[in-house]
Parts: structure tokens; C-alpha cells; sequence
């Protein structure tokens, strides 16, 4: 499997490969929900190198497999969301998309309905 073959997504403590030519998981890996609840994953990629910040902790797996490389428990830096930014490429996740996921769960917990 090539990088530019799959589409990466992280969503409730896992990220996933999603193979762009059919849409079938290639694999699915369960990240640890450290202290923090939110269910919010970052996820970057640089071709080579795959990184995830969820529940707190920042990880490193293996693009082909999914499977953990190594684990940050980033001891003393908070939970929330967090950005990853590799040299050379954007950050993720963007200001937008963190706007509109924070608008949406405002509107969720006070009961309103987004349109």
C-alpha cells in the first residue's frame, strides 16, 4: 500500500487507513484515552511518517500497519485539542475545521440543532 493510495482518519481515541480506491478499512488502530475524554484525534502525515495526538498523549505508528511506534504521555503539557505541524507541510488540524467541530459541540450540549 502507497501512501497517496490511502486517506488517513483519526476520530474517538483511533485512527484508521481508508483505502481511497474502494473506501474498505486497511487497518484500524486503538490509541489509549489517557486522562482527557474528548474523543478528538489529530492526525499528520508526511508520507513516511505518521503521527496522532489523542487523549492527551502524541504517537508515532507505522503507516502501513497502524501499529504504535512509540508514545508521548506529553507529562505537563495539558489536554485539549493540539495541533501537529511537521516542518515543511501545514498543521493539522486547521483553525476551520476546529472552529466548526467546537461550534458543533456547543450546539449539541445546549441543544440546538446546526443547519
Amino acid at each position: 500500500m502507497k501512501p497517496e493510495e490511502i486517506i488517513l482518519i483519526g476520530v474517538k481515541h483511533s485512527v484508521s487507513a481508508v483505502s481511497k480506491a474502494n473506501g474498505s478499512i486497511l487497518w484500524t488502530t486503538k490509541l489509549s484515552r489517557g486522562a482527557a475524554g474528548g474523543d478528538f484525534v489529530t492526525v499528520a502525515c508526511d508520507g513516511e511518517h505518521l503521527f496522532a495526538h489523542s487523549g492527551g498523549e502524541l504517537y508515532r505508528l507505522d503507516l502501513s500497519t497502524g501499529r504504535v511506534l512509540w508514545k508521548n504521555e506529553l507529562r505537563g503539557f495539558g489536554y485539549g485539542l493540539a495541533s501537529i505541524c511537521i516542518p515543511g507541510m501545514a498543521s493539522a488540524p486547521d483553525l476551520a475545521a476546529v472552529r466548526a467541530i467546537e461550534a458543533e459541540q456547543e450546539a449539541a450540549s445546549s441543544g440546538a440543532v446546526a443547519t
